[in-house]
């Protein structure tokens, strides 16, 4: 789920989508990870906004999020099918979701740091590049 990444856009994109977790739940989760990581709210706010920030408490918050909505293991590695099927839930554009496999596919062959603040910086990074080599400036428009 920026995902991936740098998937964070993902993640909170997908807020609107599973039934079983509601915005509400979603952004209580990512406050209690900027709690966690100790993260600034200006961190926050670029997260929901999709940009890009490089604190360690910002990495870190990251994959409090990735860990806690499924697409990051125990190990900081990215959980593949979590990430394509969360893709799949949000989008309805056949050639959009594409893309996005594309860029899964990719990022999660990365042998990333063990640290697994670093890792989702790692994996975001390579969303990011990914999404730009394939004419995507940016996440948000996927949606």
């Amino acid at each position: 789920m920026q995902f991936l990444f740098v998937f964070t856009f993902l993640i909170l994109a997908a807020c609107n989508i599973k039934a079983e977790l509601s915005k509400d739940e979603a952004t209580a989760i990512a406050l209690a990870c900027k709690e966690e990581a100790g993260a600034s709210d200006a961190d926050f706010e670029a997260m929901i906004k999709h940009d890009p920030t490089e604190t360690p408490e910002d990495k870190c918050m990251r994959a409090c999020v990735f860990k806690k909505f499924g697409v990051m293991s125990h190990d900081g590695k990215m959980i593949k099918d979590a990430a394509l099927e969360l893709s799949k839930s949000l989008m309805k554009d056949a050639e959009k979701r594409e893309i996005v496999v594309g860029v899964i596919d990719t990022c999660e062959k990365l042998v990333v740091s063990d640290d697994h603040c670093e890792a989702a910086a790692e994996y975001r990074h390579c969303w990011r590049k990914e999404l730009a080599g394939k004419g995507v400036s940016s996440a948000e428009d996927l949606f």
